[in-house]
């Protein structure tokens, strides 16, 4: 109930916030007008970050989707949240053991040769810790927070509560739906036997491929909110310089990387819809170890086919196949204004075909407007987005795709994620899209 409470708290001092700069603003000329808002987006999305971050648990996730994810939040609540994306502090212990009594009774380790107290990762919903099995195998063993399915309850009832304001103040057709995809999402993220599932899919993908690992899971020693399987060693993903000192090209493992997500999304239309770094690891081959499978998603046919033509269309320099893409993926609501969609679509490609980026590493503030598309709404915002609905499935496809934009271009700083792209989908369109059904999860 305190947590709530206080959850509350922040998102009404914002509303109140963003209520006075309003108040203020009204009898401001159009310069001074924009100061004051321009200070209230910093000032609040350092607020709302410092408040995630001490709420924790769903909050943290929240944040981290809004992170990435906030396609109409100013540009300041992106580098606030930002900072959620890796600081999470890891939980005590004494408290994950009350989860592994749950799973194995009053004296959990004895199930185990050793398990190391110290976790090696830790995350808003669970902490991984190493262990050994007792006839030596090394393991990983990731293990929910105790209560965090009572947590997530409260957490969502609070997002819910707020949704109505959230709604005034960004009046996208079916803003509720990313609420609602969240709330799947941390569900599926919660149920190891789902992720047990994922597992068993996206090795099916990659079957055969000995530039692909994915983990085996150890039945015996999973149950309940503990998943254990097997170690896999390896460099983060974004060790760049010890990529370079193992003898492995970081741009070919951004190569790697895409291909699969390309093979994954376009293809089999099932994905590992959380491309965070940490949940990469790199051994010489190159090979590419894929970890945490409590996100893996399907792509719904209308997204498949809308990123088909968009793709096609950025190919083939033709701006209506992009823009009709947009569409066949839902974003144009019934009753929106497709006219001015299309004018601000029309001038977003423009200055996207101009944009010459050097470093895809380094965005500066100004690249990174360009990209997100912000300066061409501005004067119309409220306009757009009552013309914009948010499509079915697109939360998880657009969160992916972001990260990857990051993640490649800390990989191949030279092309970033267009340039890695390219050649799969010049060869993809020369070809033929070719049509995959899902593969079965193993028995």
């Amino acid at each position: 109930m305190v947590r709530s409470l206080r959850a509350l708290m922040l998102f009404w001092t914002i509303f109140a916030s963003y209520g006075l700069t309003y108040a203020l603003s009204l009898v401001a000329g159009k310069a001074r007008r924009e100061r004051l808002f321009e200070a209230a987006h910093k000032k609040n999305a350092r607020r709302l970050a410092r408040g995630f971050s001490s709420l924790r648990g769903v909050f943290i996730k929240m944040g981290q989707v809004l992170g990435v994810t906030g396609t109409f939040l100013p540009p300041a609540f992106s580098e606030a949240l930002e900072e959620l994306q890796d600081k999470v502090p890891p939980r005590p212990f004494e408290e994950i053991q009350g989860r592994l009594r749950e799973a194995f009774g009053s004296d959990p380790l004895a199930r185990f040769g050793s398990f190391e107290r110290e976790p090696i990762a830790a995350a808003s919903l669970a902490q991984v810790h190493r262990a050994t099995s007792r006839d030596g195998r090394a393991l990983a063993v990731k293990v929910l927070y105790p209560n965090i399915e009572r947590l997530i309850a409260a957490d969502l009832a609070v997002l819910r509560s707020v949704m109505p304001v959230i709604r005034l103040l960004m009046p996208i057709g079916r803003v509720e739906r990313m609420l609602d995809q969240l709330q799947a999402m941390l569900a599926r993220e919660t149920d190891y036997a789902h992720e047990r599932q994922n597992m068993e899919r996206i090795r099916a993908i990659f079957a055969g491929r000995t530039d692909v690992a994915i983990p085996t899971i150890m039945p015996e020693l999973t149950q309940g909110g503990v998943l254990s399987m097997s170690f896999e060693e390896g460099m983060k993903i974004n060790d760049i310089e010890g990529q370079k000192a193992a003898g492995i090209e970081p741009e070919a493992i951004g190569k790697l990387l895409i291909e699969c997500y390309f093979e994954m999304l376009l293809r089999q239309r099932v994905f590992h819809a959380d491309p965070h770094p940490g949940n990469f690891l790199v051994r010489p081959g190159p090979t590419l170890v894929i970890l945490d499978f409590g996100a893996v998603e399907e792509v719904t046919p209308s997204l498949a086919d809308g990123m088909t033509m968009v793709v096609k269309g950025v190919l083939t320099h033709n701006d209506e196949l992009v823009l009709a893409g947009v569409e066949r993926m839902g974003f144009v609501s019934a009753n929106g204004d497709r006219e001015l969609l299309k004018a601000v679509g029309h001038e977003y490609l423009k200055v996207l075909s101009g944009t010459k980026i050097n470093d895809f590493s380094r965005l500066d503030r100004d690249a990174m407007e360009k990209l997100s598309g912000f300066r061409q709404v501005r004067g119309r915002l409220r306009a757009v987005m009552k013309s914009v609905e948010y499509p079915d499935g697109y939360f998880y496809v657009e969160r992916t795709l972001i990260l990857l934009f990051g993640l490649a271009g800390h990989l191949a700083p030279r092309v970033g994620l267009p340039g890695l792209v390219l050649p799969y989908a010049s060869r993809a369109l020369a070809g033929g899209f070719r049509e995959a059904a899902p593969p079965s999860p193993s028995a």
